[in-house]
């Protein structure tokens, strides 16, 4: 006895190769799958008038910063980049045709 728990399914090294391919798989197919989508937000957002709005909607869709996280980078309060957060999202056109979004 060695007081370590010794229950269970013995685990093979080739059992561990064959899941990290089949997530490798799966990554790089929702890899694939989201640069049109990544391609129609940039396009949408470099339309925006208002670079403020622009920036901070990159960098929370496309970078995914959190909006708090944004308010410090940029100094100023929350509460100032949550405006122009859903000041920028009322003004971003997307494309009638967009069902990817």
């Amino acid at each position: 006895m060695t007081g370590q728990p010794g229950g269970g399914k013995r685990r093979e090294l080739a059992d561990d190769l064959i899941q990290r391919e089949e997530v490798e798989a799966r990554i790089n197919k929702l890899i694939k799958k989201s640069r049109p989508i990544k391609v129609e937000i940039t396009d949408c957002l470099d339309e925006l008038t208002n670079s403020l709005e622009a920036s901070i909607l990159e960098q929370y869709f496309i970078e995914d910063i959190q909006l708090d996280t944004i308010a410090l980078q940029m100094s100023y309060s929350f509460r100032q980049v949550k405006r122009l957060y859903g000041d920028g999202v009322k003004h971003a056109k997307i494309p009638k045709n967009c069902d990817t979004l």
